[in-house]
C-alpha cells in the first residue's frame, strides 16, 4: 500500500536513529566543555574553571553539571532530564594567556539563561581567534626589564641591572626559539637558564675589564633566571590546595617545583664551573628614603614585565604593578624592621588580594591576572635557587636556610591571598565541594 501523503521524510538523511539522538544536548555539553578547556589552557585555577563551566551550563539549559578539573584535563558529566553525557578534555600545551583569560571572564559575566549553544560557540570562536597581545621582541624586553628590576630588589647596583637585563633577554629569546621546536619543557628551561647565566657572567666580566666592576655580581647571579619562575602554576596551585582541590593543586605545585629544580640545577652547574658563589647575599646599595623609592620603581618595572610575559592587557598590568610595588615596599620595610619574612609576606599578599578585589570589577579582570604578577616579585626565587645549589654543592647550612625561607614565604603568600578571597568572596566562605 502506498504511503500516506506527507509520510515520506523530505530529508533522506534524517533517519529514525537521528531523531532519537539528543543532538541539542550534545551541542550544549560540547560548548560548555570548550569554554572550560580554553580557560584551563590559558592558566585559570581549577575552581574558576569549574565555576565558569557551571555558569555556562545554566545559560544553555543544562540542569546539572559535575566537573573534575585537573592541571591539564577536565572530566565533566552533564545531565538534563533522563539524558546524561560525560566528556573528557585534555589540554596538551597549556600556556598562560591573561588576555584570553580576561576575555573569557567577560564572556562568562555576559552569560544569561536562554543562550543557545551556537551563540556560545560563536563567542568562543572570537576568543580563540584572538592573537597574542604582545610580539616576541616586546616579550624579550619584558623579561629583561623584569629580571633587571629583580637585581635592584636583590640589592644590586647599576652594573648588575644592566648585566641581568642583557642576560635575561637573551635567555628569553633562547627559550622562545627552543619552545617552537616542541621539545621537552625541562630541557627548554635548563637551556635557557644556562644561556642567561653564561651571558650574565660574560657581561659582568666585560664590566670588570673596562674598569667598571660591580660589587654584587655573585649575589645578583640568580636574578638573571627569575623569568623562569613558574608564577601562575605556583599561585593557582596554592589557591587550589586552599580549596582542598588536591587533584589540581598537587599537580600544579609539583610542576612548579620541577621547573624550579631544572633552573636550580643550571644555576649550580654554571656556578660550579665558573667558581661563582650563588649563596652570597648583598646588602642594600642605597640608603633611605632613596632605597624605598628605588624599590617602588623597580617593583613597578618588574610587575609590568611579568604581566607582559603573561599577555596581560595594559590597564590590568598597570593596576597590578601599582598594587604589587606598593605592597612589596611595605613588605621589605617590615623585614628591615625585624619582622619575620613570612609574616611580612602574608601581610603584603593580603593587601594585594584586597586591592585586587577593589579594582578587579572596575577593570572586569580575573583576580588571578592582578594577583599573580603582583605577588611574583615577592616569590623568593633567588632563595630557592640558592637552596638547590647548596644541596647539590654540599653546603647544608645554606641549603636549609634558603630552602626554609623560600617555602615559608611562598606558603605565607598563599595564606594572604586565601584570606583575602575568604573575606571578599562568598564561595570561598563555603565548605569545599
Amino acid at each position: 500500500m502506498a504511503d500516506a501523503p506527507g509520510a515520506a521524510d523530505p530529508d533522506p538523511t534524517h533517519t529514525a536513529e537521528l531523531r532519537l539522538e539528543p543532538i541539542g544536548f550534545i551541542a550544549r555539553t560540547d560548548a560548555v566543555m570548550r569554554l572550560g578547556a580554553l580557560m584551563l589552557g590559558a592558566g585559570a585555577s581549577s575552581a574558576r574553571v569549574s565555576d565558569s563551566m557551571s555558569r555556562a551550563a545554566q545559560a544553555v539549559g543544562i540542569e546539572e553539571l559535575h566537573s573534575r578539573v585537573g592541571m591539564k584535563d577536565i572530566v565533566s558529566t552533564a545531565s538534563r532530564g533522563q539524558m546524561f553525557r560525560t566528556r573528557v578534555a585534555e589540554i596538551r600545551t597549556p600556556a598562560v594567556d591573561a588576555d584570553r583569560l580576561t576575555a573569557l571572564k567577560r564572556l562568562t559575566n555576559r552569560l544569561r539563561p536562554g543562550m543557545t549553544a551556537v551563540e556560545l560557540q560563536a563567542e568562543l570562536d572570537a576568543v580563540e581567534r584572538m592573537p597574542r597581545r604582545y610580539g616576541d621582541p616586546l616579550r624579550i624586553l619584558a623579561a629583561a626589564l623584569a629580571c633587571a628590576a629583580f637585581a635592584l630588589l636583590n640589592n644590586g647596583g647599576w652594573q648588575e641591572f644592566v648585566a641581568v637585563g642583557v642576560a635575561a633577554g637573551t635567555g628569553q629569546a633562547v627559550r622562545m626559539a627552543i619552545h617552537r621546536l616542541r621539545t621537552n619543557e625541562f630541557l627548554v628551561v635548563f637551556a635557557s637558564a644556562a644561556t642567561a647565566l653564561l651571558v650574565y657572567l660574560l657581561v659582568a666580566q666585560v664590566f670588570t675589564l673596562v674598569g667598571l666592576p660591580g660589587g654584587q655580581h655573585d649575589a645578583a647571579l640568580t636574578s638573571a633566571v627569575l623569568f623562569l619562575v613558574p608564577g601562575f602554576p605556583l599561585v593557582t596551585g596554592a589557591l587550589d590546595l586552599a580549596r582542598l582541590d588536591l587533584n589540581s593543586g598537587i599537580a600544579r605545585v609539583t610542576y612548579a617545583v620541577l621547573i624550579l629544580l631544572a633552573t636550580g640545577t643550571a644555576v649550580w652547574g654554571v656556578a660550579a664551573v665558573f667558581d661563582a658563589t650563588v649563596t652570597q647575599t648583598a646588602s642594600p646599595a642605597f640608603a633611605e628614603p632613596l632605597l624605598s623609592l628605588v624599590r617602588f620603581m623597580a617593583g613597578i618595572v618588574g610587575v609590568v614585565g611579568f604581566a607582559v610575559l603573561f599577555s596581560t592587557p595594559a590597564a590590568i598590568a598597570l593596576a597590578a604593578a601599582l598594587l604589587g610595588s606598593a605592597a612589596n615596599v611595605g613588605r621589605l620595610a617590615l623585614v628591615d624592621a625585624g619582622v619575620m619574612p613570612a609574616v611580612a609576606a602574608a601581610a603584603a599578599a593580603l593587601a594585594v588580594g584586597l586591592g585586587a578585589y577593589l579594582v578587579g570589577d572596575r577593570l572586569r579582570a580575573p583576580r588571578v591576572t592582578l594577583t599573580v604578577p603582583a605577588v611574583l616579585i615577592m616569590v623568593p626565587g633567588a632563595a630557592a635557587y640558592r637552596s638547590i645549589a647548596g644541596v647539590i654543592d654540599g653546603d647544608t647550612l645554606a641549603a636549609i636556610q634558603n630552602g626554609m625561607q623560600a617555602v615559608f614565604v611562598v606558603v605565607a603568600l598563599a595564606i594572604g591571598l586565601t584570606v583575602a578571597r575568604v573575606l571578599t568572596e562568598r564561595e570561598w566562605q563555603l565548605p569545599a565541594r
